[in-house]
């Protein structure tokens, strides 16, 4: 399943650990927002490692499930960004 995650992390160690994780795991789309394609396990994982790394009472982070439809009928425009109507991860 597809999903966009977008946080807004206070401090800068924070973030970068919190950028660390998501580059494991999806596709940076924009400074703070990733595109990821997680199976169940992977989204666990990922959420899990995440929960450790920020600050719940400062920091924000938003995981948006996207549906197969959904993904493939987004857009992205301009900026070199390739056409996502014919790209597959």
């Amino acid at each position: 399943m597809h999903f966009v995650i977008a946080y807004d992390i206070e401090q800068d160690r924070r973030r970068s650990k919190v950028l660390s994780a998501l580059k494991d795991y999806g596709e940076r789309v924009q400074y703070s927002v990733f595109e990821c394609d997680l199976d169940p396990a992977r989204l666990r994982a990922l959420r899990e490692r995440l929960e450790g790394l920020i600050d719940r009472k400062r920091d924000k982070l938003h995981i948006y499930p996207l549906c197969a439809a959904c993904y493939f009928r987004s857009e992205s425009l301009g900026k070199d960004v390739p056409d996502r109507k014919h790209e597959r991860f």
